[in-house]
């Protein structure tokens, strides 16, 4: 259904015979066809029995394969048929007249052939079809592109978007219904221990239906978004997703609530050090980490090329949860003093951290460049619900509110929808976080809490095990 010869003009009508025909000469259509055709001869030549008994016998594998191992089911029946099925029978009879109603055309000079992008391979999830489009000569991903809006509402999509496939090609994504409106509930705590795993923890699930893992090793993770968009689902999801390798002292967090406390005091257990009421402490602990990176390099500097997780080098990831506090809004006189040496901290972090084993995780909730300076070394940005298409690029980068990143338009009801732009990947991804309960952060930060040390108010005291108090009440702040 690429080309079809004819002397009338590329917008105008198309020969319906031989379109048909061109439709019934590929396999896709006419095996299944001819299967039928061949069952049908068989049941009038040699009566019905054997079909009904293998019928009989294909529905009960079917249907027990369904009840023992869905997932496998869907992904290699289900999804396969559907995929075929809409394909041949959704957007195949009406694809030739949508690509030329959409200007999506070219006519060679010689043989006067009208060429139109053609369908070579759908795959269908629950909520999505992705259509791998070959483009003729003349005709660029970009052109396809410009057409979104008219592609939705002709195929009644939600949304609508494009990514880069091979040269000349291109994969054109229809998201027919959205997995991502209802709340998701906390997933649950890995079981098993595996470092390559912070390579992509899962706290969610993507808008295709996937789970969405998010990297903390070898990275930096800037979530932006306004008030009540979901920022701390991310936070809680991701400490989730970490708390057993917390308590296997593989994984050191590092928190910062200049808030006051009123979001990250629930799981203050889980932390190696937090702070939440002195500021200076908060600047302090920021060079703290700062100065110990650098240690770090020294101590690995001809050691390792790469960094590995152990429990005499972990993961060390510093959350600020919400930087603007820290970065323009300190008060008192040596505010602007304090500002400033938060900036020359987090320069240094996000400049060298990712090779020893430092990462950062911080919210913000205005993400112009004078309150996030080092925005654009973070390379792992999540934009929430914005307030602005402007400042979705300022988040996620130059274009990406043109490729589908919406996050302007995401509604006050979905509280940690956004999209997320990773390293190296062109294309946003919409992502929700699962929603973690008071409950569910109380009851982990009991069971996952690290054998940390609290670091008592006077220096000149023993250093108390937490795991030795018995219950006893606790003194002085997490060092």
């Amino acid at each position: 259904m690429g080309k079809i010869k004819t002397g009338r003009d590329a917008a105008g009508g198309v020969p319906v015979v031989r379109m048909l025909a061109s439709q019934l000469r590929h396999p896709g259509v006419m095996l299944p066809i001819l299967l039928v055709g061949f069952v049908a001869w068989w049941g009038f030549s040699h009566g019905w029995a054997w079909i009904i008994t293998a019928g009989g016998l294909l529905v009960l594998v079917l249907g027990v394969w369904r009840w023992r191992r869905p997932d496998s089911f869907r992904r290699l029946v289900w999804w396969r048929v559907k995929a075929w099925w809409r394909r041949w029978f959704t957007y195949a009879p009406s694809w030739w007249w949508w690509m030329g109603r959409f200007g999506l055309s070219i006519k060679t000079e010689v043989r006067e052939w009208i060429v139109r992008p053609r369908i070579v391979k759908v795959r269908s999830n629950a909520s999505t079809d992705s259509l791998l489009l070959e483009l003729p000569d003349g005709i660029t991903p970009g052109d396809v592109a410009d057409c979104l809006d008219k592609l939705q509402h002709a195929t009644h999509a939600r949304r609508a978007t494009t990514r880069q496939a091979n040269p000349g090609q291109v994969w054109l994504d229809l998201y027919m219904r959205d997995p991502l409106v209802k709340t998701i509930p906390a997933v649950p705590v890995p079981e098993n221990l595996r470092v390559e795993d912070l390579d992509g923890l899962v706290i969610g699930y993507a808008e295709d239906g996937s789970p969405w893992r998010l990297r903390v090793q070898g990275t930096h993770i800037l979530v932006a978004g306004g008030t009540g968009s979901g920022k701390s689902a991310i936070i809680w999801s991701t400490l989730r997703a970490l708390a057993p390798y917390i308590r296997a002292g593989l994984v050191q967090v590092h928190a910062i609530d200049p808030k006051g406390g009123m979001e990250l005091d629930f799981g203050r257990d889980l932390f190696h050090r937090y702070e939440a009421d002195d500021y200076e402490a908060m600047v302090s602990l920021l060079e703290q980490d700062a100065d110990e990176l650098d240690e770090r390099a020294r101590y690995l500097r001809g050691r390792a090329r790469r960094f590995t997780v152990s429990t005499q080098t972990p993961l060390v990831l510093i959350i600020v949860d919400e930087l603007m506090q820290l970065t323009t809004l300190l008060p008192g006189p040596d505010g602007r003093r304090q500002m400033g040496r938060v900036e020359t901290a987090l320069g240094r972090l996000l400049s060298k951290g990712r090779g020893p084993g430092y990462a950062v995780l911080a919210t913000v909730v205005e993400p112009t460049k004078d309150i996030v300076t080092w925005r654009d070394i973070f390379p792992d940005r999540i934009a929430l619900r914005l307030g602005s298409s402007s400042q979705v690029d300022m988040v996620l980068g130059e274009g990406q509110r043109d490729l589908g990143a919406e996050a302007d338009n995401i509604a006050l009801s979905l509280p940690g929808v956004g999209f997320i732009k990773v390293e190296n990947s062109p294309v946003p991804i919409r992502v929700r976080a699962a929603y973690v309960t008071d409950d569910e952060i109380k009851a982990m930060a009991r069971d996952y809490r690290p054998a940390h040390h609290l670091r008592p108010v006077d220096t000149t005291a023993d250093v108390v095990d937490v795991d030795e108090l018995d219950g006893t009440e606790e003194t002085g702040e997490a060092a």
